[in-house]
This record gives C-alpha cells, sequence and structure tokens, in this order.
C-alpha cells in the first residue's frame, strides 16, 4: 500500500496518537469479539457470485461497522475510509485488523477513491464501502457504491448485522458497539448486478434496490437480536 492511499497526520505528536490509540482500539476489537457468539447467515449466496465473478464489493451501513470489523478480518478486503481526522484512526485499526484502507469518500477525494477501489477489484480484491457514509444521512445510500459496481461489473452484497446486547452511540450513524458475550448474527443478502450500460434513471433504480436491501436485512438482523436497532 502506497502512502498516496493514507493521508498522514502531520506532526510527530498526531503520529504518536494515532499510533497508539489505532493499536489499542484494534486489540480492544479482538478481545471483544473473541466474546461473541457469532451465527453466519447468506455465505452461500458470496460464494457463488465470488465463483461467478471473482470479487465482489461488500456495502454495510456505517454505523454497523465494528462487527465485521472482527467478522471479515484478516481477508485483505479492501475498504474505504474517509480523508477527515477520525478517518485517519479508522484507517489505521482496520490495517492492523487485516484490511487495507483506501483513502476518500462521496464528500472527499470520492472520485480519486473510487478508481483506486476499482483498480483494487481489477487486481483480484474485495473491496467494501459504506454508502450513508461519512456524514450520512443515515440508512440513505450514496451514488458512489453502484458507480464503482458499473465500472467494474462487480456485483454488490448487501450486508448486515446485530447484536442482542449493544451500546448505541448518539452520532450521527447511531454507531453500534456490541457488547461482551452478544450473540451477533451477520447477514448477506442476494448479490446485486450493476450492467456497465445504464440510464440516470436505472442508476437510481439500482441505487434503492441496494437501500431497500440493505434496511431489510437490517430489519432482520434486528429482529432475530429481538432489537430495534436503537439501543
Amino acid at each position: 500500500m502506497g502512502d498516496e492511499d493514507v493521508a498522514r497526520p502531520g506532526t510527530w505528536k498526531d503520529r504518536c496518537i494515532v499510533w497508539i490509540i489505532s493499536r489499542a482500539a484494534a486489540l480492544c476489537i479482538l478481545l471483544l469479539g473473541s466474546t461473541w457468539r457469532i451465527r453466519w447467515f447468506g455465505l452461500e449466496q458470496v460464494r457463488a457470485a465470488q465463483k461467478d465473478g471473482g470479487n465482489v464489493i461488500y456495502a454495510f451501513w456505517h454505523g454497523r461497522m465494528l462487527a465485521l470489523c472482527f467478522s471479515h478480518r484478516r481477508r485483505l478486503v479492501h475498504i474505504m475510509i474517509s480523508e477527515h481526522r477520525d478517518g485517519e484512526m479508522i484507517a489505521r485499526t482496520v490495517e492492523l485488523l487485516g484490511f487495507v484502507p483506501v483513502r476518500g469518500s462521496t464528500t472527499r477525494g470520492g472520485l480519486r477513491a473510487l478508481f483506486q477501489m476499482a483498480d483494487r477489484i481489477s487486481a483480484g480484491y474485495d473491496v467494501a464501502i459504506t454508502p450513508d457514509g461519512p456524514r450520512g444521512p443515515r440508512f440513505q445510500v450514496q451514488q458512489g457504491v453502484i458507480t464503482l459496481a458499473q465500472r467494474t461489473g462487480m456485483p454488490i452484497v448487501p450486508v448486515a448485522n446485530s447484536a442482542s446486547f449493544g451500546k448505541t452511540l448518539s452520532s450521527w450513524d447511531r454507531y453500534i458497539i456490541p457488547l461482551p458475550f452478544s450473540r451477533v448474527v451477520i447477514l448477506h443478502g442476494e448479490p446485486i448486478p450493476v450492467p456497465r450500460q445504464l440510464s440516470a434513471e436505472e442508476m437510481e433504480n439500482k441505487r434503492l434496490q441496494l437501500e431497500n436491501a440493505l434496511q431489510g436485512l437490517t430489519r432482520q438482523a434486528d429482529e432475530l437480536m429481538g432489537s430495534d436497532g436503537s439501543s
């Protein structure tokens, strides 16, 4: 991974802070995740899509990221991380967990990041995007993930998760931290193909298809865990 992929903090103090916090966060995720009882649903659909096309684009909500940082670790999935200051901490943390961060978002560095993600898919890697990040609105898909799928020809796999016990933060995304010894479910939806030639209306229909799929999977995951997704 080249330096151009990650916007490094400017000062020695900043670098030290990022180094310490990212390692502490990665360790906490590993320790926390080792206590979870995880159930998987829909993996056969992912394997079928990978067999047919080679790679997939994972799409999941920003506020449901933490469980997937543990469950999908060490797979060299390339994940888009925002270039803002908090994104630096997240990028370093997920890198320690075996992901490859690509810096950018739909609001900053977006076009460059999409080109980089397309290159990673061409090189044989799966990629991941939080389509409502980095600033929301919550549970609303932005167009970038559809553009990426159209450019690469790779299907989008919607992913949702929920936990039997979790702490919900008061952030815009209602970020959920599954508590120790929780039961966690991870649902993979049916892959969504995106043809290379689409009209603007067809692109919007694909965006809505993904949004509806993710919202439906999230409701299903919350119902399995007896949660309303907000507490």
